[in-house]
């Protein structure tokens, strides 16, 4: 197995706190003239107010709504500008907007994210606020049209007790937005988006001292708000099954389990990550090789491990074949974990898992803008792991993993989670 050079996967960085509580941080990378301006806001899915769901999702698209002085679409100025990408997404810690210009065309997009910042509440009004509701809750729409499409909203559920900051996914419900006025949009964004509550990250082929510069003259001069309360209810394995059995018309089965763990900043989260990568990371993992060669009782495997601050969100998806009982596989799911925590990993497992976890991250580090690019990682640390220490800290705990360290971190998973079966129509699944 090759050595692993994880200096590979620093991101060594200048931080700066303006005096109005902006946090900067410049990441240098000379590879092509560009920079990625990235702008994330502690305003997640987790701080939206009871029965107004999907408030953060509709906050995302307004954004890109213009301002007196920018006015019209907020795509538009900088695509002339030679914009090379632009979005923006919702997480339940956070929300992030960025784009990847032309080094040239850095300061002027700067200038657009403070503008925006500061003064687009004040434009908005009904009729873009429908607009744009409409927008959200047709995306929604088409996503629980696709096959197992609600799975990751009945999860979210299963998993979080009611109340949970959790317990909705970040794109909202559809029968909540319609609670969300026009003022409550203006109350989140003066009240989220301001530079006590946000992150500046620029990534690129830039000058640390002059994007500083830059940054105090573009946001410098901003109020700096405050940081709003967020919920912080404790988190940990539920000793209390919680399942559901639903049917679709679907062709095959899907088993989903989902585990709360540690949270991000936890020393355990990378064990348990390594963990997740053993077990169900790929088709040669521990269940791909018993579920899918050897027994034939499923075609396709994943894990999905979602970083976040008050709790990690693990979900195992193992689609079977029709006429295969979905409980047959998830017995042998939970033999595999038992066994991983009483044995831990083989050296090879070990040594396997961490090259994959090493090659998805340096793999999005091809790119400083975007999601999964090193300005995104930037951000998750600063954001959801409350340092920017934070990664370097994974780092050095997934270089230095033990198997024993492996085996403990199953325990997170070795409670009963969430259960979701999703059959066939008129499929039974056993007696």
């Amino acid at each position: 197995m090759p050595a692993i050079d994880w200096s590979a996967a620093q991101l060594p960085s200048v931080v700066e706190r303006l005096a109005n509580g902006l946090t900067v941080i410049v990441h240098v990378e000379p590879k092509s003239p560009i920079a990625a301006v990235y702008v994330g806001y502690r305003a997640g899915s987790r701080d939206e107010p009871k029965s107004k769901a999907g408030l953060a999702h509709l906050c995302e698209h307004l954004m890109f709504s213009g301002t007196t002085r920018n006015p019209g679409s907020y795509f538009a100025p900088l695509e002339q500008a030679g914009a090379l990408w632009m979005n923006a997404f919702v997480r339940e810690d956070y929300s992030a907007y960025f784009a990847t210009v032309p080094v040239a065309a850095l300061d002027f997009a700067m200038s657009m994210e403070a503008d925006r910042m500061a003064n687009i509440a004040e434009v908005l009004d009904d009729d873009r606020v429908n607009r744009q509701r409409d927008v959200v809750v047709n995306e929604l729409r088409q996503r629980e049209a696709q096959p197992y499409g609600c799975a990751a909203r009945i999860v979210a559920e299963l998993l979080h007790p009611c109340g949970h900051p959790y317990a909705h996914l970040p794109d909202g419900l559809i029968a909540e937005l319609d609670n969300i006025s026009t003022d409550d949009v203006r109350l989140w964004m003066g009240s989220r988006h301001s530079p006590m509550t946000a992150t500046l990250i620029v990534a690129g082929d830039v000058d640390p001292v002059r994007v500083i510069e830059k940054a105090n003259h573009h946001f410098g001069l901003l109020v700096p708000g405050q940081a709003a309360p967020r919920p912080q209810p404790g988190v940990g394995r539920s000793s209390v099954a919680s399942r559901r059995q639903i049917e679709m018309p679907v062709n095959t089965g899907k088993l989903c389990i989902a585990w709360s763990g540690p949270g991000f900043a936890s020393p355990d989260y990378p064990a348990l990550e390594v963990a997740c990568e053993i077990l169900a990371g790929s088709q040669g993992s521990r269940l791909g090789r018993r579920i899918i060669q050897a027994e034939q009782l499923a075609s396709d495997i994943a894990v999905d491990v979602r970083p976040r601050e008050l709790g990690v969100l693990a979900v195992l998806s193992i689609t079977g074949p029709r006429g295969v009982p979905l409980s047959a596989i998830e017995e042998l799911v939970r033999v595999e974990i038992e066994r991983l925590c009483a044995e831990g990993p083989e050296p090879h497992e070990l040594d396997t898992a961490r090259l994959r976890l090493f090659g998805k991250t340096v793999r999005g580090y091809q790119r400083v803008g975007g999601p999964q690019s090193k300005s995104d990682a930037l951000g998750l640390a600063t954001i959801v792991g409350g340092t920017l220490d934070s990664h370097q800290r994974r780092l050095s705990l997934l270089a230095a993993m033990r198997p024993d360290a492996v085996a403990a971190a199953g325990r997170w998973l070795a409670g009963s989670g969430a259960v979701l079966e999703i059959r066939p129509v008129t499929e039974r699944n056993g007696p």
